[in-house]
């Protein structure tokens, strides 16, 4: 099975459209499978990113060159981060990632923040980024400038009164943006579609009777997917399998429309693993065993396309293939609509549900119904995913605690959810000229000033503070090492990748 991650990346639009189908009758267990769509079996599981490059002669090296001048540019942004002594002041002055947002409203009377303030009354913070040897460097900077090279970036954070609280004249609330644009000289999204398209095409354990009958048995199926992972990506098989007991793989089915895999992915963290990185492993065993998050991307017709999570100490990713594409399925797992070629969607619209729950005590807290309702578009080199919450989350907790739950954060989520326009995510990618394009992102929301919310962040802000930046310190060590170790495989697949240049189909 290849990277299938890559399509959980991308957040992979579907076309709600789709129609739906009885549950299928299996056909007999003895009935040979036709293995239309999937790639063949010896095909390398690199093969996908040649679509990073545009078509035409020598496509495989054309799209080596553009990967190796990305994964160069991923290891310093994402692995190697620094920043020079006037951000340092600014973050100084800023409480931890976890409750910026929450203490948004605070945050903008704070004189101690050194804030631009604009003569609407918008305060900002503006940060540039670039590489610089081996981290990438960030920066304050006196205004927001789109960035003019590859690899540069430009971001900002700003708190503007709402236009209610500014008729009243007070700052009860603010809307309050996130964004950023960078540059690169490699490939848009539209190209990462087109490979997690090709991805999912490599997505299949042998395709062979006996099929399975029920989810989540591990069987030759799954024994086929994991040799042919190992056999290509060796040295990232053996580190996963270093931190992750993996349960199963994926499920595959016959039908009269032919066979259909269920990419069933369960797996345990082993948290002996992590004795190495020693806040991460705090963190871990005092936090993350307690925390449960599950994630449901769905159509118009309630037709499931992906379903992921994580359960105190589970990971799982649910998806169907067909004719290596992306199929619908239901509650069941059982397909329930037209498989569909992602890298072919010019628009579509996808829903978002997401649930938070930590366990305490023998009892749940957390946040259910985290609704997104997401359009995506892709014309001309362009594409775009627009986001917005679309219901108020509604909040879990034992029923003495959920009274004062909803008094201290009832109407602090009512106005994210619906001040403003509500919660708002855009993305957008573009092809400039000169083979350079352009990234864009931003997040907008409305927060309102509450107290005791404020007041529970600040205790939890004393808590993570000690370990904050340690745990991210940790956090980077663990990627960077998975990352050498697909780096490793990548660099011996090379004279594979470039062979598929003598393949007359990737001319087209």
């Amino acid at each position: 099975m290849a990277a299938t991650a890559l399509i959980l990346l991308l957040g992979a639009p579907v076309w709600a459209g789709s129609q739906a189908l009885r549950p299928p009758t299996p056909i007999a267990p003895q009935t040979p499978a036709p293995v239309s769509g999937f790639a063949p079996p010896d095909r390398t599981l690199f093969a996908p990113v040649v679509e990073l490059a545009p078509p035409g002669p020598e496509r495989a090296a054309r799209a080596l060159v553009l990967l190796e001048r990305q994964l160069a540019f991923q290891r310093k942004i994402a692995f190697h981060p620094a920043w020079t002594a006037s951000l340092d002041q600014v973050l100084d002055e800023l409480p931890p990632r976890q409750s910026t947002l929450i203490r948004a409203a605070a945050l903008y009377s704070d004189d101690n923040v050194p804030w631009i303030r604009l003569p609407d009354g918008e305060h900002a913070i503006y940060v540039t980024g670039r590489p610089l040897e081996h981290d990438y460097l960030y920066t304050s900077a006196p205004k927001f400038e789109p960035p003019t090279a590859p690899f540069q970036m430009a971001a900002y954070f700003t708190l503007k009164p709402s236009p209610e609280a500014a008729k009243d004249g007070d700052i009860s609330s603010v809307v309050g943006k996130l964004g950023g644009e960078i540059q690169t000289n490699t490939f848009g999204a539209g190209a990462l579609v087109d490979a997690g398209a090709a991805v999912l095409r490599e997505t299949y354990g042998d395709l062979k009777p006996p099929w399975d009958t029920e989810p989540g048995a591990f069987n030759h199926h799954d024994v086929a997917a994991e040799e042919r992972f190992s056999r290509d990506l060796p040295t990232l098989w053996i580190k996963l399998n270093h931190y992750l007991k993996i349960g199963n793989v994926l499920d595959e089915f016959d039908q009269p429309g032919g066979p259909y895999v269920l990419v069933n992915f369960k797996a345990e963290v082993r948290p002996e693993a992590l004795k190495r990185f020693v806040h991460l492993e705090r963190f871990y065993n005092r936090v993350m065993t307690t925390v449960t998050v599950e994630s449901d991307f769905t159509d118009s017709h309630g037709n499931y396309w992906m379903r992921a999570g994580f359960d105190r100490g589970t990971i799982w990713l649910v998806m169907m293939v067909r004719d290596g594409m992306l199929t619908p399925f239901d509650a069941s797992y059982r397909p329930a609509g037209t498989p569909i070629a992602i890298d072919k969607i010019e628009s579509g619209t996808h829903y978002a549900r997401t649930s938070l729950r930590v366990r305490r005590l023998g009892m749940d807290f957390g946040l259910d119904d985290i609704a997104f309702t997401a359009d995506y578009t892709r014309r001309d080199g362009a594409v775009g995913m627009e986001s917005r919450m679309n219901a108020v989350p509604r909040l879990i907790a034992p029923p003495v605690v959920h009274q004062m739950g909803r008094l201290i954060a009832g109407d602090f989520l009512r106005t994210v959810a619906e001040g403003n326009g509500g919660l708002q995510v855009r993305f957008s990618s573009r092809a400039e000229s000169g083979g350079v394009f352009d990234y864009r992102a931003v997040f907008t929301a409305e927060f309102l000033y509450s107290p005791a919310l404020e007041f529970l962040a600040r205790i939890g802000d004393a808590i993570a503070e000690a370990d904050n930046a340690a745990v991210r310190a940790d956090e980077r060590r663990l990627g960077e090492e998975l990352f050498d170790a697909f780096l490793k495989d990548y660099n011996n697949a090379r004279p594979k990748i470039l062979a598929l240049d003598r393949d007359s189909g990737l001319m087209r």
